[in-house]
């Protein structure tokens, strides 16, 4: 009667442990997403959020031409490098998101401006439908900027089909 009390228990703790364990986890935030630029407000970009090893990742799919609005470079049509980056790597196809790690709300890394080649800690969240994402000087989360992105669908892209993240192997970029 005793031990059947206890197994009672033990599977009632475990039922109740598996329910409310997504409320403390990170959002799901993979998948693709529209880079807005905080300082003009229009799409700079698109990134797909990827698991690799237990770490999301990010890795630029396509960019979009600042004068006209349009898809510049994707991962089949690569055009302008990353000069400031070791190897000279073409944007689409960087991965400047990295080594996300789940902790609790939010997911906590390292991102990388691909123009400049700087590194910054990284939080990033979901806010509705918007993910927020906040880069900050290494160990000094006060100073920083945020940027929202907006969730995308793979029509925007014009014909260019996101690729299956599965296959991907992270690159962590370098500065020169």
């Amino acid at each position: 009667m005793r031990r059947s009390r206890w197994i009672l228990l033990f599977f009632t703790a475990l039922f109740a442990l598996a329910i409310l364990a997504p409320a403390f986890a990170a959002d799901d935030v993979r998948g693709l997403w529209k880079i807005i630029d905080d300082k003009t407000g229009k799409p700079r970009g698109y990134v797909l959020l990827y698991m690799f090893d237990g770490k999301l990742f990010g890795r630029m799919v396509a960019t979009i031409d600042k004068e006209t609005g349009r898809i510049k470079d994707t991962l089949d049509n690569r055009k302008e490098k990353a000069e400031k980056l070791a190897g000279d790597p073409f944007y689409a196809g960087l991965d400047f998101v990295y080594r996300m790690e789940d902790k609790g709300k939010e997911w906590r890394g390292q991102i990388m401006d691909p123009e400049s080649g700087d590194e910054y800690d990284c939080r990033l969240w979901k806010d509705g439908d918007k993910l927020v994402v906040r880069g900050q000087l290494k160990g000094l989360g006060f100073l920083g900027r945020n940027q929202t992105w907006m969730r995308a669908s793979d029509t925007e892209l014009g014909g260019f089909g996101v690729p299956d993240p599965r296959g991907f192997n992270p690159v962590i970029p370098k500065k020169k």
